[in-house]
């Protein structure tokens, strides 16, 4: 399973210090998922020589499309109740001539049932947590929500985010999800290296 390393980071000397440590813990070319909240570090962290993608969960996420492709970032995660058709299909724009693309995020409780508005994207992410913190608790309820991405979207690439372990990512696999992020279960174990590695086992 593909796994990418969170940096959910509060200061931008803590992000800085993450992004120095990333790659001896995923590898060169690995990826990495930058979270931007409310409680969150707000600049631009794109880790050198890493696959970065950020996920934008901020009212104003326009605005820092630009600075964020423009540092290197791949793809960019959008709370999809932040979107309607018309900023979609604008970011998605913004995001080609980059040469990078647009993730729309549904919540675990999302209420969100008519996709098709979101004809033609590529990737969605499904947030299993409440957004914010590191450490949160898996909520059982993101798995319908994968499972009806993947019947909705068979071809696209499916991302989870937040209470990553070992069991509730498999649990996403099987639902049919292609991505796991996970923050906290890697930082925090005492082989940072080996934590990710029994991820990508999955």
């Amino acid at each position: 399973m593909q796994v990418a390393l969170s940096i959910n980071a509060r200061t931008a000397e803590e992000a800085r210090d993450l992004a120095l440590r990333a790659p001896r813990i995923v590898g060169a070319g690995g990826m990495v998922h930058v979270d931007v909240h409310a409680g969150s570090f707000q600049g631009v962290t794109v880790p050198v020589g890493m696959q970065t993608e950020t996920h934008l969960m901020v009212a104003d996420w326009e605005v820092r499309l630009v600075p964020w492709f423009a540092a290197g970032a791949f793809r960019a995660a959008i709370p999809a109740h932040f979107m309607d058709a018309h900023s979609l299909r604008r970011a998605c724009e913004v995001a080609a001539r980059y040469s990078a693309t647009i993730m729309p995020s549904f919540a675990y409780d999302d209420e969100i049932t008519d996709f098709s508005g979101f004809a033609g994207v590529s990737a969605f992410q499904v947030l299993a947590v409440p957004a914010g913190r590191s450490g949160q608790r898996f909520d059982m309820r993101a798995i319908q929500k994968i499972k009806t991405l993947r019947a909705a979207f068979p071809d696209a690439i499916l991302e989870v985010d937040g209470g990553m372990t070992s069991v509730t990512a498999a649990r996403a696999k099987d639902a049919g999800a292609d991505i796991v992020v996970s923050s906290s279960c890697i930082w925090g174990a005492e082989n940072p290296h080996e934590a990710y590695e029994k991820f990508a086992r999955i």
